[in-house]
């Protein structure tokens, strides 16, 4: 009798043994929380050696969103110089983001991003609109500095910042007027603004709390495609493309964002950029600009 125990007991040991399994599995969640981010490569980029009138090659930049959400636009910014730096002999005093065009995977066209100009004196070769008033409120003289793709003789066209009205300043009541033609080397371009038929007329709107006015350059000019903010004592000129971010409402429609559309988590968009050097920048290493592109979901 009692062997009969000791097998049943073995009998029940040996049955647990083979029941049991040699694999398990364990249940894994994950919840991703929403984030925006992006990630910019390369993160540097320098041209040595440029002459006075040149355009550079184009280099490429690839940018990934590498956040959890779709992304609905890119913008870009890029710093400026701080006063204007012609006449000053100093390279340090030009910023590198001045210079700077992008095209993007959406756009087929270069743009500056944005450029910004500063009134100086008006020369003796220029005439003047003739209700214009040199001063503070009222308007001044500057030049867009660029360079004509694969032509190496540089272009400036000349404007006139002028307020309108008997009162007031530039983001009230002001408009930029711009040469049709650009002066180059061999070119003078169009200098004689008491002809209306020589410049293209910019209406500036209120914008920024009336601090600024801001108009967009048209009428097939060479610029059309820009978006002009100048400030509110008629004295700087800021001409942008792709930083919507300067754009007060409705004033300006020929802006763009760097992308726009829907770039999952993982893809990525294409950006080139080339540096276009005027005449008349001083030898040396301008100072460093900084580009900055912001993502939206």
């Amino acid at each position: 009798m009692r062997r009969l125990v000791y097998l049943f007991a073995f009998v029940i040991l040996a049955a647990g043994v083979v029941s049991a399994a040699n694999t398990d599995t364990v249940v894994i969640d994950i919840n991703v929380t929403q984030e925006v981010s992006i990630d910019v490569t390369p993160n540097s980029t320098s041209w040595y050696g440029v002459s006075v009138g040149s355009t550079t090659s184009a280099t490429s930049f690839q940018i990934q969103n590498i956040g959890s959400v779709n992304i609905s636009t890119i913008d870009a910014s890029i710093t400026n110089a701080a006063s204007n730096p012609y006449g000053t002999g100093s390279a340090s005093n030009f910023n590198a983001g001045d210079f700077i065009q992008m095209n993007a995977s959406t756009n087929s066209s270069f743009y500056y991003i944005n450029k910004k100009e500063f009134n100086e004196s008006m020369p003796a070769y220029v005439t003047p609109p003739t209700d214009w008033t040199e001063g503070k409120d009222t308007g001044y003289f500057g030049r867009f500095r660029t360079v004509a793709d694969g032509v190496d003789t540089g272009q400036e066209y000349l404007f006139f910042t002028n307020r309108t009205a008997p009162s007031g300043n530039c983001s009230s009541n002001g408009v930029l007027l711009i040469a049709k033609n650009p002066k180059t080397v061999s070119n003078s371009g169009d200098t004689d603004f008491s002809n209306s038929g020589n410049y293209t007329l910019v209406t500036l709107n209120p914008a920024d709390n009336n601090t600024t006015g801001e108009g967009e350059i048209g009428g097939g000019h060479p610029l059309t495609g820009y978006c002009v903010q100048v400030s509110s004592d008629c004295s700087q000129v800021t001409f942008f493309h792709f930083n919507m971010a300067i754009d007060d409402g409705t004033n300006c429609g020929s802006d763009q964002y760097v992308f726009s559309g829907t770039l999952e988590p993982g893809n990525t968009t294409e950006i080139w950029l080339r540096a276009k050097i005027p005449n008349g920048v001083s030898e040396g290493d301008v100072s460093q600009g900084t580009l900055t592109f912001t993502a939206a979901a």
